[in-house]
């Protein structure tokens, strides 16, 4: 037969039993809140998308193509050197005198020359549709092509090869002295005079209105 416990011994009992179970239940809990804090900072945290872009091929240019200059392309359209005509220029008015020296081959078209256009012995002018605003001179020239267009001035052939000057407006005189190669003038208004004297062939051409003298081998032109 079990002894009866007194009512405080079974109090007793129970204190201890709860005193025993509080340090689990707060052990639990502090357990329950760390979880839940890092599963908060989980959901808290960003999401990083990282996006890699595969390298783009690039082919470096040789050096005479960079900067717009690639095969048969001119480099620089803007570098005329109107004091050194070597090359072609169209539809770009220039302003000051043009000088083509020897071994230099001028070609102009559809443009105005605000100045003279000076050819030196060896040089070559293809003059196309242009205006001058003062004289064309030719002193040794190799080869002189005017054709339409105006002179406010004269026009000058001295002491060189081949010209021909045709259906231009030439508000001076057109002149032609001491060349060796052959001349041709033909349908140029002329505001002076026709002067041909001492060329190694006698000029050829026709139609030229002359407001001043027609002279020398020019006397039929």
């Amino acid at each position: 037969m079990t002894p009866l416990q007194s009512p405080h011994t079974t109090a007793r009992h129970t204190t201890a039993r709860r005193a025993l179970l509080l340090p689990a239940v707060a052990l639990l809990a502090a357990a329950g809140c760390a979880t839940g804090a890092e599963d908060e900072q989980a959901d808290a945290a960003p999401t990083v998308t990282a996006t890699v872009t595969a390298p783009v091929e690039t082919t470096e240019l040789p050096a005479g193509q960079r900067d717009g200059d690639r095969q048969g392309e001119p480099a620089d359209r803007g570098a005329f050197d109107r004091s050194n005509c070597g090359t072609e220029v169209s539809g770009q008015d220039i302003s000051g005198d043009v000088q083509i020296r020897d071994g230099q081959t001028c070609v102009l078209s559809d443009l105005t020359v605000t100045g003279d256009i000076d050819i030196w012995g060896g040089g070559r002018l293809e003059a196309r549709n242009v205006r001058v605003t003062e004289d064309i001179e030719a002193d040794g020239h190799a080869f002189v092509l005017v054709s339409g267009g105006e002179v406010a001035g004269s026009i000058e052939l001295d002491r060189g090869g081949e010209a021909t000057v045709e259906n231009v407006r030439i508000a001076g005189d057109l002149e032609s002295q001491e060349n060796s190669g052959p001349q041709r003038f033909e349908g140029n208004s002329i505001g002076g005079d026709l002067e041909c004297e001492g060329n190694a062939e006698a000029p050829t051409g026709g139609g030229n209105q002359v407001g001043g003298e027609r002279e020398g081998q020019c006397a039929g032109l």
